[in-house]
Parts: structure tokens; sequence; C-alpha cells
């Protein structure tokens, strides 16, 4: 397997409260997988994304990536693991304002010397159909034109692990089969994507779907009645 999941726990202090955003999840996804959880706002699906992604550290269970825990790792070690290994795409796109379209897919290039940089960047910008739009600012993007920068710069490196939080949340159907159909193309060639939304189109696209509520996973057996409600 490629993505492993042990009794993942975390809560938050909210008040005088604590409140369990995710409640002892346990989960395998293997190489070649299309995931999709699917659950209403608040349900936890963004917190359990961020600590799958190594950005925000579970307060108990473990992540294993290949066996690798990176919260083993020291902040820089998990840095540098997180930028070879997985790719992040989020609703809000988290381009950078005063970049053009080359140079936000080329910012994962400066955490390695990954070499002919511009030449797989302009690749994958072309693949997307922004070859006309290279030196454009997000300012400049329409709103499906900015998740496709997104897409392109989290694919840039070729990762094992594609993120994909709300990714069709901000989209028409135009651009959100465009995205939906990256993501499977992704998994035809042995990467795994595992996909947050409560998008009904969205999960259609996924080869497996859970639902998520209150923290926790839904059993498969009862996933069905979920994605119908």
């Amino acid at each position: 397997m490629l993505l492993e999941l042990v009794e993942l726990s975390k809560s938050f202090k909210s008040g005088s409260k604590r409140v369990q955003a995710v409640d002892g999840i346990s989960l395998t996804v293997d190489a070649g997988e299309f995931l999709a959880i699917k659950g209403p706002s608040g349900c936890g699906k963004s917190t359990l994304l961020l600590m799958v992604g190594g950005l925000l550290s579970p307060d108990s269970g473990e992540v294993l990536i290949e066996g690798t825990n990176p919260y083993k790792l020291s902040n820089d070690q998990r840095a540098r693991y997180r930028s070879t290994h997985m790719g992040f795409v989020f609703q809000q796109f988290h381009l950078i304002p005063y970049l053009n379209v080359l140079d936000n897919v080329l910012t994962p290039a400066l955490a390695t010397n990954l070499s002919q940089a511009k030449e797989r960047a302009k690749e994958l910008i072309e693949q997307f159909g922004l070859e006309h739009r290279l030196h454009h600012t997000p300012a400049e993007l329409s709103t499906g034109e900015k998740q496709r920068v997104a897409l392109a710069r989290a694919l840039f490196h070729q990762p094992k692990i594609l993120l994909a939080d709300e990714p069709t949340g901000n989209l028409d159907s135009e651009n959100s089969e465009i995205v939906l159909k990256a993501l499977s193309e992704f998994t035809k060639e042995g990467g795994c994507v595992l996909m947050v939304t409560h998008d009904d189109q969205a999960v259609k696209s996924a080869e497996r779907v859970l639902g998520i509520n209150a923290g926790r996973l839904i059993p498969e057996s009862e996933t069905e009645v979920l994605l119908n409600s």
C-alpha cells in the first residue's frame, strides 16, 4: 500500500470545550487508486487531509507513506519529503499573486535541483491549455485557469500522492471536468489521489468513495446512504 492511516485523531479547543475534528480514522490507499471522502462542511475532512499532507500534526495515531511517518522527520526533512512525495490542490488555489503562470508552476523547483525545470513547467502549462497565459499573473486569470495552474504546480515533481481539497468547489462544469480528468489520469500513471469534497458530481470520478461525519469514516456499506442524502 502507498498510504496508511492508523487511528488518526485531532481535536481543537473552541472556547471552553474541545472539538474532536478527526476521531480515530484508519484507512489504506493503494498506488493507482482514486479515493474520494465525501462529507458536509465541518465534518473533519479538511483536517484529515492536512494531517495526511504533513501540514498538521495529529494528536495521536500515525500517517505512513510507504512505511515512512513524516511526523518523525525534522521540520526541514518533512518539508523536503512533502515537496517530493505530495502534490496539493486546494479550493482557494494558493497561487502567488505577484508571480506569473510560469513562475507559479516553477515554485516547487525552489526546494530541489530539478534539471530542465522550465521545460517541465511549460509542458504542464501546455497540457492544461494555458500556454497563452504563460506570462499572466493570477489576477488576470479566470477561476478555472487558476485551478489548472494550481494543478500543474501540484504535478510538477511527479508526486506519489495528490491531495485535493474541494478541487471543483469554485469551478464551472467544464473546468471541473478538466480537473477531475487530470486527477484520474494521474492514478493511471501509478499515483494515488485522496480527494475530500461535498460535490456529488466530483465523487463520480473516484474509484472508491467513503463518507465522513463528526470526524469518523462511515463504513462502505453505509456510504451510499450518505451519497444519496
